[in-house]
């Protein structure tokens, strides 16, 4: 039988219901039988309710954030860079000839341009002071899904490498100062020349890099677009502005953080997630004193379970990998453990958006001990109905991925390992002779 850490009886409640004036068929004067319930509390260590825990990565890609970072020597190790790629450029322009009448104009020449990129301006990831970004056209194409800081593209049909790490070589646009004080931009003006180094006057070319030059400091891009100035055929005494957006956005990054050996990690980009298998006894002992007053070992069962939640205890997330922002924790099932890391899931057991944790709780606040609803899953684990029993727990963040930074934990064996509550009501044997 495994040993339980009963902590307190939380609740110990006698009563006799009010008598009625009828007959009970078990009491002559009208009173029910009188029913003693005690409600418990059992931590279990995580030797006692797992088998182990496994940290999946690689889930989604930095192109689905909402977000791309942009990161110079950060906490001395961050590099990240923002490749963007544009659409075609305006083929047509409307504008108005010599006689005010407005005509469709496809012959006209670009002279000029602007790259204009807006940044999150939020004071959890805005610089403290104005910085140096610098422009540059890639040498190649790339994919958005699954490029990285050595690879342009990594698909199942193609495989390519960067000429060297870092999507480099670039041809440089330029470079601007950016201070957040005073503006939520930054503008890189063009030449012709610089335009027609994107591509033809028809189609965009591979694409561009944005970098941060200044030391120290990671921030986030929020959107861009490539303003092209125009002089039209039918009128060139007049300029048209014509706009190419963004077709795909995304950001490269090194170093790569490395799976977690003996902690729990949630979050990043791509995400993270970590699997824990459960192994419940059928029953837990009690104190002798506990033990003398009704049945041990104490059978769970999933009348008697209140509620159960996972322990954990947050850990220092690398340095340069801290969330800049609530780091919301979700628990489910894994429905087909053969399948991971590509198991399909169950509902959230937490609901919302999951367990909120402030970025402190991993860096200089690390050590808090965070509750994860998990009653229904552990109840399924004793429902008797003889279906297959879902053993293994995933906790992930709702949206993979969320952010860069990801959520660190303590894992079994270390302080603050995992641990599982467990409430359970248990009411007296009641025999009638």
């Amino acid at each position: 039988m495994k040993r339980a850490w009963l902590i307190a009886g939380l609740v110990s409640a006698s009563w006799g219901l009010l008598a009625c004036e009828e007959t009970t068929p078990t009491s002559s004067d009208g009173q029910l039988i009188p029913i003693q319930t005690r409600t418990l509390e059992f931590v279990l260590p995580f030797d006692e309710f797992a088998e182990g825990v496994e940290v999946f990565g690689g889930y989604g890609s930095t192109a689905e954030l909402f977000e791309s970072v942009l990161a110079a020597n950060y906490r001395g190790v961050l590099e990240s860079r923002v490749l963007i790629r544009f659409s075609e450029f305006p083929w047509q322009a409307s504008v108005r000839d010599s006689t005010g009448t407005t005509r469709a104009d496809s012959a006209f020449t670009f002279v000029g341009g602007r790259i204009v990129a807006r940044f999150d301006t939020t004071e959890a990831n805005r610089p403290e002071n104005p910085v140096m970004l610098s422009a540059g056209l890639l040498p190649d194409g790339f994919d958005a899904s699954s490029v990285t800081w050595t690879t342009s593209v990594d698909t199942i049909n193609d495989f390519s490498s960067w000429p060297e790490p870092g999507a480099s070589p670039v041809v440089s646009l330029g470079e601007a100062e950016w201070d957040p004080a005073e503006s939520d931009s930054v503008v890189f003006e063009l030449d012709s020349l610089q335009v027609t180094q994107f591509g033809d006057t028809l189609e965009a070319g591979p694409g561009m890099r944005l970098d941060l030059t200044s030391d120290g400091v990671r921030m986030n891009l929020l959107s861009s677009d490539l303003r092209l100035y125009a002089r039209p055929n039918v009128n060139q005494d007049t300029l048209v502005t014509l706009n190419a957006r963004p077709t795909a956005q995304t950001f490269i990054y090194d170093p790569f953080p490395l799976p977690a050996e003996d902690g729990i990690r949630i979050g990043g980009a791509p995400s993270w997630r970590t699997v824990l298998t459960l192994d419940l006894p059928a029953a837990l002992d009690g104190t002798p004193e506990l033990c003398a007053q009704i049945t041990c070992p104490i059978a769970i069962t999933p009348e008697r379970l209140n509620a159960a939640s996972l322990v954990l205890t947050t850990a220092p997330s690398e340095e340069a990998f801290v969330p800049s922002d609530s780091l919301f924790l979700d628990a489910r099932a894994v429905l087909a453990p053969e399948l991971l890391p590509k198991s399909p899931l169950g509902t959230s057991l937490v609901g919302g958006l999951g367990v909120s944790i402030s970025p402190s709780a991993f860096a200089e606040e690390s050590g808090r001990t965070i509750t994860v609803p998990v009653t229904s899953f552990v109840r399924a684990l004793f429902d008797g109905s003889g279906s297959e029993i879902v053993r293994d727990l995933v906790l992930l963040t709702p949206l993979e991925p969320f952010s860069i930074g990801f959520g660190s934990f303590a894992g079994p064996g270390t302080d603050g390992e995992p641990s599982l509550r467990l409430i359970l009501t248990v009411a007296d044997t009641v025999e009638i002779s």
